[in-house]
């Protein structure tokens, strides 16, 4: 137990002071934080294999793929924004620091495994026509100067998050660490970013990708469940949830809501698929979906508090960003299988669960190599860009 704490601390600087005189609800503290990051992991993996169940059925409505992809999609990806926004501590710092660091510890990662997924592409594809085609010089650098994943789609939420970030310095002179002014902000952001995604149409003559150029369009949802991460912290509600009966209380309330809820958010969605889509900008109904990420997020907050502490847990949410880059790479993974299985199989809820959750846990497994290889030879472009490697030297200095 105390190696796997020192290793935690050690490993998470920016969550924790590596303080010796750290109090238990603090050390706490770190592992339900590591918990609630691999168990929103976890959710992104399962939710591209149920997507892959659901796209091959047809995305009809009512099937047990499409409810569980339904179900998840509903608050996944606010629970990281809300996580972020938790771990958030104000820097004096001046914009070009500011701006390096995120650069090097969003962006460059982002770029990073793009790159990898072309490369895997490339040798897939034997180099085919099809290939140039689609990877152009004048499309790639297109799809970076308007901030798109051009190789590895699931990288989108580190660009998203890093126009999040860049939103949230801007707007600290204001805001302060004024708890109202932030639910504000929360409101305000919320609001503008979904009209803005219902006219997305409208915008489309607008240069590169008009409001969704690095994803600011989305960023200000993602904004908005950033400063309900912070004011989570600052406010004491989370601590108050590390208290057992608080806790399981929240459990069982979440559970509920998030189950009622989610199913009735019927749009307007945009697109074909009639869920929530944050990546393609679509939310349905702004405060269905809102309430729904709302008690999706706690949902998990609370499992994740009452998680005892496991080393394996540990590890997935000290390396959350380094799956996402991995995540493309094992997404295409379920459509030779399910192709031998039947689509019939999947019918059954139970069977889409213990397919997806199988190739999840595989997929971890099958990461765990990769991301030791990557942590010891290139740390600098998953996000470690102060850490000396063998290959590279640190890009930034402290």
């Amino acid at each position: 137990m105390v190696r796997t704490i020192a290793f935690s601390m050690r490993a998470m600087p920016s969550f924790f002071n590596a303080d010796p005189g750290l109090s238990r609800t603090k050390l706490e503290r770190l592992f339900w934080l590591d918990a609630a990051k691999a168990y929103g992991m976890f959710l992104v993996y399962y939710g591209h294999f149920v997507e892959r169940i659901s796209d091959l059925q047809g995305f009809v409505v009512g099937t047990a793929a499409f409810s569980q992809y339904k179900f998840i999609y509903a608050f996944h990806m606010p629970l990281f924004f809300m996580l972020s926004g938790f771990v958030y501590r104000h820097k004096e710092q001046k914009f070009s620091s500011f701006l390096s660091h995120r650069l090097l510890t969003r962006i460059l990662p982002a770029i990073f495994f793009n790159l990898v997924a072309i490369g895997v592409q490339f040798v897939l594809a034997g180099g085919g026509a099809s290939f140039y085609e689609r990877y152009q010089d004048t499309n790639v650098l297109l799809d970076i100067l308007s901030g798109y994943p051009f190789g590895n789609f699931v990288t989108w939420f580190l660009v998203c998050l890093f126009t999040v970030e860049l939103l949230n310095y801007i707007s600290y002179p204001i805001l302060k660490n004024n708890l109202w002014k932030r639910a504000g902000l929360s409101v305000l952001a919320s609001v503008a970013g979904y009209y803005l995604g219902l006219s997305q149409a409208a915008m489309s003559e607008l240069p590169l990708q008009g409001f969704n150029t690095w994803y600011v369009n989305e960023a200000l949802i993602g904004l908005s469940f950033y400063q309900m991460g912070f004011i989570l912290k600052q406010s004491g509600f989370v601590d108050l949830l590390q208290r057992s009966f608080y806790r399981y209380i929240g459990l069982g309330i979440s559970l509920m809501a998030t189950l009622m809820l989610f199913d009735l958010n019927q749009g307007p969605f945009i697109g074909d698929r009639q869920l929530v889509l944050m990546a393609a900008v679509s939310h349905g109904n702004l405060f269905l979906f809102e309430i729904t990420a709302i008690a999706g997020a706690l949902l998990v907050l609370c499992v994740a508090l009452s998680t005892p502490s496991k080393q394996p847990l540990t590890f997935i949410g000290q390396n959350t960003l380094t799956l996402l880059g991995l995540n493309f790479f094992f997404a295409g993974f379920a459509k030779p299988i399910i192709d031998k299985l039947g689509l019939s199989v999947f019918d059954s809820g139970w069977a889409v669960f213990l397919f997806c959750t199988a190739l999840t846990l595989l997929s971890f497994a099958a990461s765990i190599p990769v991301i030791q290889l990557l942590d010891r030879f290139l740390p600098q472009l998953i996000g470690k860009p102060r850490v000396k490697g063998p290959l590279l030297p640190p890009l930034l200095r402290s």
